[in-house]
C-alpha cells in the first residue's frame, strides 16, 4: 500500500467504527486502499447489518468527508458529522497554452461570464455531471461568431469550428450547502469534538495495550490479519466500556 512519505510497503488500513454512547468496538474491517474517502458508506452497512438497525448518527474526520459521502449518508437518512474545507470551484479543464478558465469574469447580477476580449458566455442549461456528487455545473457559450473573428481564438478555442467557447460554472449542492451550514453550528461542532476521544481511544489501546503494531503482522495475509485484529477488537472492548 502507498506510504506517506511516497513509496510502498506491506500495511493494511483498518476501519474501526465505535459506539460513541458506550465506548464499544461495533465493527471492524481492514482494506488494502491508502485513501479512507471510500469506506464510510461501507461502515454504514457493516453496523447495520451486525446491529440490525440503521445508525442514527455518524462522526467521521475530514478523510472520509466527501461530498459524496454527504450526498448517500442524507439519501440514508443518518445524520452525518463530519469536517470538510472550503476549496476553488474548477471551471473546466484546459489544454496547455490555452486561455484558462480563471480568466473569465463570472457576473452572478445578470448570470454570464465575460471573456478576456469584452465578450459575453451566456448560460446555456445544467451539465450532466452525474459522476461528482455533490456538485452541480451549469454551462456557459459564447457565440460562434464572436470567436471566429476573435484575434485570440489561436490560443482560446483553436478547435472549436461549430460553435464559441465554452465553460462550465460548479456549484455545491444543496444537500452538501446544508451539511456546511450544519456544521458550522456550535451544536455540531461541539459533537464533532467528541469524537477523537472516542475513536481514537480503541486505535490506541490496541496498539499500546494489546501489542497490535505493524510488524506483528507482515507476514500475514488479509484474511488472516482480519482474524487476528477481530480478537483484538473483541479483547478492547470490556476495557473500552
Amino acid at each position: 500500500m502507498k506510504q506517506t512519505d511516497g513509496g510502498l510497503a506491506p500495511s493494511y488500513n483498518v476501519q474501526i467504527s465505535t459506539d460513541a454512547a458506550h465506548g464499544f468496538i461495533v465493527d471492524v474491517a481492514v482494506t488494502q486502499e491508502a485513501n479512507d474517502s471510500a469506506q464510510l458508506l461501507p461502515a454504514v452497512d457493516r453496523v447495520e447489518e451486525r446491529l440490525k438497525k440503521k445508525p442514527q448518527q455518524m462522526v467521521a474526520d475530514g478523510s472520509y468527508t466527501t461530498r459524496e459521502a454527504i450526498e448517500k449518508m442524507a439519501e440514508r437518512k443518518v445524520d452525518f458529522l463530519g469536517s470538510m474545507g472550503r476549496e476553488e470551484m474548477p471551471s473546466g479543464a484546459t489544454a496547455p497554452n490555452r486561455i484558462p478558465p480563471s480568466a473569465f469574469l463570472y457576473q452572478p447580477e445578470t448570470n454570464r461570464y465575460v471573456c478576456p476580449e469584452g465578450k459575453l458566455l451566456r448560460p446555456q442549461g445544467r451539465h450532466n455531471n452525474k459522476k461528482q456528487k455533490g456538485l452541480v455545473a451549469y454551462r456557459y457559450e459564447a457565440k460562434i461568431s464572436d470567436c471566429q473573428n476573435c484575434a485570440r481564438k489561436p490560443e482560446c478555442c483553436p478547435a472549436n469550428h461549430s460553435q464559441g467557447r465554452g465553460l462550465l460554472r460548479r456549484e455545491e449542492s444543496a444537500t452538501v450547502l446544508a451539511f456546511r451550514e450544519k456544521m458550522a453550528s456550535e451544536e455540531a461542532q461541539v459533537q464533532y469534538r467528541r469524537r477523537s476521544q472516542i475513536a481514537e481511544f480503541c486505535h490506541a489501546w490496541i496498539k499500546s495495550k494489546l501489542g497490535c503494531s505493524a510488524p506483528d503482522f507482515f507476514d500475514t495475509g488479509l484474511s488472516v490479519f482480519m482474524r487476528r485484529l477481530r480478537a483484538q477488537a473483541a479483547a478492547a472492548e470490556p476495557v473500552a466500556a
